[in-house]
């Protein structure tokens, strides 16, 4: 007699929630309403007569059998996605396999895009859709298959390997420069016009203050506002202040002398970029291939010494 076995999506939706301790947050991922991702999961509690669940103002935590059954899950479901990636693959014939990844505009223009020709010359049957949707894929990673996120690694239920630090430098244009010599403090740089970078994480305030200004002295120093690196590349092209920019970014400007290092001082931010996907993809043959080929582009997992600035190494 075959056994009454819950629905595979029924299946899914008890381990997004379970991840995510969210009904709210396992629906997006689910693409399905709040409402539907509830049912399923109040079916399943009926059908197993046991709760999965603990529900209290709001909150939603797992009991101990809900805790059982969600590894137990998780890894039913993975050895599911295997098998399935195993028969499409040896079945795969004139297809193509989508890989969303998302990163940062700036990241994605400046660093992966001039990369990803290689990737698709290695993996012509991974066809790469490029995002820029970072922030609401840093709040669900199951909004994508990869992502290329800054951070300090700690995403809930994923996978976060480390790829690259960022590093923060001075620069100007040449003709805003002329002959001044590359400054080895400060004090050397403060009375040339200034452009900020206008953003929670501020890569010219993070510079400013590792060099030893105060935020009140930050404040104090005049110049304009940009909020994405982008265009605060583009100001300081056309020589309108000197900026701090990431290492990565300005690299190949420097190198065509189409910028300048203005100061000796280098800071490398807190925290990072990581390659981030949900632990239970890992295997899949998109996510697999394109893991593979970034992580042969990460840098050395090497910080610089504690000091808070340090001299740029040539």
């Amino acid at each position: 007699m075959r056994r009454n076995l819950p629905k595979i999506t029924t299946l899914q939706c008890f381990d997004s929630v379970a991840q995510h301790l969210s009904m709210t947050y396992a629906a997006n991922a689910m693409h399905m309403t709040q409402s539907a991702v509830s049912k399923q999961i109040k079916s399943l509690e009926q059908q197993l007569g046991r709760n999965l669940f603990y529900r209290h103002e709001g909150q939603l935590t797992l009991t101990p059998v809900g805790e059982q059954y969600a590894l137990e899950v998780k890894a039913l479901l993975a050895r599911l996605a295997d098998i399935t990636d195993r028969v499409s693959i040896a079945d795969y014939v004139n297809g193509s396999f989508d890989l969303k990844v998302v990163t940062e505009p700036t990241m994605a223009m400046h660093w992966l895009v001039p990369r990803l020709s290689e990737f698709s010359s290695l993996y012509p049957d991974v066809k790469v859709h490029l995002h820029t949707d970072f922030l609401s894929v840093e709040r669900n990673v199951r909004k994508c298959d990869v992502a290329i996120l800054f951070g300090h690694g700690n995403w809930r239920g994923c996978v976060a390997e480390f790829l690259r630090y960022d590093n923060l430098v001075a620069v100007a244009s040449p003709d805003l420069m002329g002959r001044k010599p590359i400054a080895q403090k400060l004090d050397g740089i403060l009375g040339l016009p200034f452009l900020h970078h206008n953003h929670p994480i501020s890569s010219t305030d993070s510079w400013l203050k590792a060099a030893g200004m105060s935020e009140k002295e930050i404040t104090q120093i005049q110049g304009g506002q940009f909020e994405h690196f982008s265009l605060l590349l583009e100001a300081v092209k056309h020589g309108l202040g000197v900026s701090v920019l990431p290492k990565y970014l300005v690299q190949k400007d420097i190198a065509a002398g189409n910028l300048v290092l203005v100061c000796e001082l280098e800071h490398q931010i807190d925290g990072a970029y990581y390659l981030v996907y949900n632990e239970d993809r890992r295997n899949e043959y998109a996510i697999s291939n394109f893991r593979k080929w970034l992580l042969s582009h990460n840098e050395p997992k090497v910080r610089f010494n504690q000091r808070p600035v340090e001299l740029i190494q040539s």
